[in-house]
């Protein structure tokens, strides 16, 4: 088996993240996406809970399985009778009894045939492992979802703030250039003025973009568990490509998904669980078998004076079959088995209703990637188009052979493409986040 070298990653920032100390909040620890989901997983304690769960249902496997193993038990027991009970014979007392006795007891009992009931709780126990695995595997993956879509959130304000800064940078470009030609007479004083309101307006969206960074950093560190006060830095770079196979189809996706859904996988195993219930509840109908085994010493006498010889000891061992045949109970058993029959009809119902619910989800994921990469596609290109664009006008305007007005425009276009192509690089990767989700391999295959 190959282990993914994300796995391996994840690995490792775990064993870093508990073995080292609390990160200096004065130190700039860079995230990822995967040391972002590994830092939320470790102080989730949710997480903690759902694997403490599984941990219970696997001890539940043993209790189990030990209602089939041999049952071996000891005892010892001492009496000291004060008063015994005396006879007459031929006008003499006699007693009747020692004034100490001492018992051991060593009892084997083993079950031969339970009628069900060993391998239907077996059954229903290893059910309540997956049951628990799958339901912690859900919150993993859900959590993960959440905390890398929050990160590309961030992600985004900052490459809106990057925007808004290059945004700033030519205002002020444009408004020295003003300068320069008013002083050579080729520029108004109005053209002076437009300038340097394009300068004031877009310090103000630079203020606001910085401040809209600041707040999602917040939101990221809160999202995560990480300490407020804790500087950090976010590795450049949205998500583009994806362990899936989405040159495949739809359909594909949603075969893979009806096999990889936590909630169907779930929902599986409460099947599974109900008709191991189904066998216990039978078993309350049928015979029991048991081979049983019990051996016994004792020791009687009114001193302990040959306490330590042998022949004072007597000896007894015994063996049998015990049978046990239910004649009536009250029809509790087949109350038991009619009510778990119709618990697992009821979990197959909601099963079907499910596996609808994940392909409308697997579909709707698909087509929301296919959308967004066509739009990042359009989105490049007037990137590109635009930045032309820009620097036409500015050659222009510098030989007189444009205007201001088309500077600003060119400006303005340049600026709105920049900030489209970024929120279309972030709405691609969440929607690559959500299509792993709904197909239930988010976090757990591969590499980004």
């Amino acid at each position: 088996m190959i282990v993914p070298l994300r796995a391996l990653v994840t690995a490792l920032v775990l064993v870093v993240v508990a073995l080292a100390p609390a990160w200096p909040v004065d130190e700039v620890l860079m995230l990822t996406p995967a040391i972002a989901v590994q830092f939320a997983m470790d102080h989730q304690e949710s997480i903690g809970m759902a694997h403490a769960d599984a941990l219970s249902a696997q001890a539940g496997v043993r209790e189990s399985r030990a209602d089939g193993l041999p049952d071996v038990a000891a005892g010892f027991s001492y009496d000291r009778n004060w008063l015994l009970p005396t006879i007459l014979f031929n006008n003499t007392a006699a007693k009747i009894g020692s004034d100490n006795e001492l018992l051991g007891q060593v009892r084997f009992n083993q079950p031969l045939y339970t009628g069900g009931l060993v391998s239907g709780s077996l059954q229903s126990a290893r059910a309540r492992v997956v049951v628990a695995r799958e339901a912690e595997r859900q919150l993993r993956q859900t959590i993960s979802a959440q905390v890398e879509t929050i990160l590309y959130d961030c992600l985004l304000a900052k490459e809106l703030a990057r925007v808004q800064q290059l945004s700033l940078q030519r205002a002020r470009a444009n408004r020295s250039q003003v300068n320069a030609l008013r002083k050579a007479g080729r520029a108004t004083r109005f053209e002076w003025i437009r300038a340097a309101v394009q300068v004031t307006t877009a310090e103000s969206d630079s203020i606001e973009s910085a401040n809209d960074l600041a707040l999602a950093r917040i939101d990221l560190k809160d999202a995560i568990g990480m300490d407020l006060a804790q500087s950090i830095a976010i590795d450049d770079g949205f998500r583009s490509t994806s362990v899936l196979p989405l040159d495949k189809g739809a359909q594909i996706l949603v075969q893979e998904a009806l096999k990889n859904r936590p909630e169907r996988l779930h929902l599986a195993a409460l099947a599974d669980g109900h008709k191991g219930e189904e066998r216990v509840a039978r078993a309350g109908k049928r015979p029991r078998l048991d081979l049983v085994a019990l051996g016994q010493v004792q020791f009687e006498d009114d001193s302990f004076a040959q306490f330590t010889e042998g022949d004072e000891w007597r000896r007894s061992w015994s063996t049998g079959l015990a049978l046990q045949i239910p004649l009536f109970d009250g029809m509790r058993s087949g109350a038991r088995v009619a009510q778990a029959r119709q618990a697992r009809r009821r979990v197959q119902l909601q099963a079907e209703q499910l596996d609808r619910a994940i392909r409308r989800e697997v579909y709707r994921a698909w087509m929301d990637v296919d959308e967004a990469s066509q739009r990042l596609h359009a989105r490049q290109g007037s990137v590109e188009q635009s930045q032309l664009g820009l620097e036409d006008a500015v050659a222009r305007y510098r030989t007189g052979a444009g205007t201001q007005l088309e500077v600003l425009d060119a400006e303005l276009t340049l600026q709105q493409a920049d900030s489209e192509h970024a929120r279309a690089r972030r709405d691609k990767a969440v929607a690559l986040v959500e299509l792993e989700r709904s197909v239930g391999v988010l976090g757990e295959n591969g590499d980004d």
